[in-house]
């Protein structure tokens, strides 16, 4: 890594049900609700954090999320504003992680700076990756210990420039993704480009190799605002559209 860092500061917004005990049931009075939020966030945003409106659709149903990425659900990263959204949702049983009961949506979202992204991409998508959790909150939980929680803050480091350039000089994905990037920047059109499990063994790898490409862009590339990252999401984004389905490579052979 790097010798220069940052401190990745980041909002964070639960939505969905409480739940109790080791595997999180849901109880049955509970209802949908913000359940965790972050101190000093501001609740106009309230309105832009929510998974039909980040994920483009009118309504957000399980079959919105890849058959392969249901466990753990679908992944977005993608600029609102000034600001830049990491959202993981999904549909779980409500009588907990290994039951078979109703499903109920469950979603976590975070909010950084569009600053810190476009100087941090790398570092943003590895954290997100590790730690960005559809979990529900628990009912035992004090609900102003909740509703008013400190802002989550790392301090990461950025990828050494000459690795990066070594890594995207031989890596398989580099030159589609790449290829992708510029054309969106030049044509600020629709384009999509599809990775799948042929490409990558795990969501993290491809947010991992995501990283690596965005931290090639200089922060004045101009189509930073219309960048999406899309991990098991059923339907690409709008604007420049880096998505990764695992169940791509199934899809591909039968046809």
């Amino acid at each position: 890594m790097g010798d220069e860092t940052s401190v990745i500061s980041i909002h964070r917004l639960h939505y969905g049900k409480l739940a109790e005990g080791e595997d999180r049931r849901v109880t049955a009075s509970a209802g949908y609700a913000i359940t965790r939020r972050s101190a000093g966030l501001d609740p106009a945003w309230d309105s832009y954090l929510s998974p039909p409106r980040l994920a483009g659709l009118r309504r957000f149903e399980p079959d919105a999320i890849d058959i392969d990425a249901r466990a753990s659900g679908c992944f977005l990263a993608r600029a609102v504003g000034a600001g830049v959204v990491f959202m993981r949702a999904r549909f779980r049983p409500e009588d907990g992680e290994r039951g078979a009961g109703r499903l109920h949506q469950q979603a976590a979202m975070w909010l950084g700076a569009l600053d810190d992204w476009k100087s941090n991409p790398a570092a943003c998508l590895a954290i997100a990756a590790h730690e960005l959790r559809a979990q529900p909150d628990l009912a035992g939980e004090a609900e102003a210990a909740r509703l008013n929680e400190t802002p989550l803050r790392w301090r990461a480091a950025r990828p050494d420039p000459n690795a990066v350039r070594q890594l995207i000089g031989r890596a398989p994905w580099a030159v589609p993704m790449m290829e992708a990037l510029l054309d969106g920047a030049e044509s600020r059109r629709q384009v999509v480009c599809e990775f799948g499990a042929h490409d990558f063994a795990t969501e993290a790898a491809f947010l991992s190799a995501v990283g690596f490409a965005l931290q090639m862009l200089p922060e004045n590339f101009p189509a930073w605002p219309d960048i999406s990252i899309v991990s098991g999401l059923s339907t690409p984004l709008q604007g420049l559209c880096l998505r990764y389905t695992p169940s791509w490579s199934r899809a591909q052979a039968a046809a």
